[in-house]
């Protein structure tokens, strides 16, 4: 067990304060883009909650934020410099495929993480806008159907979408064991950017979506996990190292 635990290790001690550093960086600047609009409202500028997360950019930023969370991710276990990650993992008495996927579960801690404060701040903005708006502006449901109406904050929190939280789930799942495996394929002398790459950028572009959207989670559903059945495979039989 305890040389699990130092392979966690291995992976907090390269990103932790670089992901800590990212999570606030994202709050803050979602925080003043919102407030930025909202202070607007006493000269006649009034938007709806969900109209008000639309217009300010937050999602962008949050989806900057998250591509960035997963280059750092992408780079636990990167042999740079003449490191030899390889070599420490031996010495740990772990196999490299085991190393690779608890790199993968600490990556997928990650993700979960990235989710949950997204989450938190948004709740924390509606409560914002709800103390700073005159109570004729909103109502007791204002938050729910903001989350109901908009594809951003629907797709954080799904209400009653089953299908939406098992997207989710399976997204991070996904991305948590292929950005271990880029590592693991840079390690062996492949390169394997392209195809991580392009599913990420995708995962970004296609995660806000409006409620009823069934048959597109169905889709991203079983496209990414045509990709974890691809990566596991290649952590357990594929190549091993060149010369």
């Amino acid at each position: 067990m305890r040389q699990y635990f130092s392979v966690l290790m291995i992976a907090a001690r390269s990103t932790i304060y670089k992901i800590l550093a990212l999570l606030l960086l994202m709050t803050a600047v979602e925080t003043a883009l919102f407030w930025r609009l909202l202070r607007r409202a006493p000269t006649g500028e009034l938007y709806s909650l969900q109209e008000l997360f639309r217009v300010s950019g937050i999602p962008f930023v949050s989806g900057a934020a998250f591509l960035l969370l997963c280059a750092i991710l992408c780079m636990v276990g990167y042999e740079v410099s003449g490191s030899r990650t390889r070599y420490t993992i031996q010495r740990l008495s772990v196999s490299e495929e085991r190393a690779t996927l608890l790199m993968g579960a600490y990556n997928m801690v990650c993700l979960f993480v990235f989710w949950a404060v997204q989450l938190l701040a948004v709740l924390l903005l509606c409560r914002l806008y709800c103390s700073h708006m005159d109570p004729m502006h909103y109502n007791d449901q204002s938050i729910f159907i903001a989350f109901y109406n908009n594809s951003f904050l629907h797709s954080l929190l799904p209400l009653d979408e089953t299908s939406r939280y098992i997207r989710n789930a399976i997204i991070f799942f996904t991305l948590g064991i292929s950005l271990a495996c880029l590592s693991l394929k840079q390690r062996r002398g492949q390169k394997g950017v392209g195809a991580i790459a392009f599913f990420t950028v995708t995962a970004t572009l296609t995660f806000p979506q409006r409620t009823g959207g069934f048959f597109s989670d169905l889709l991203i559903m079983v496209s990414a996990s045509a990709v974890t059945l691809y990566y596991l495979y290649y952590i357990f039989k594929g190549q091993r190292y060149e010369d």
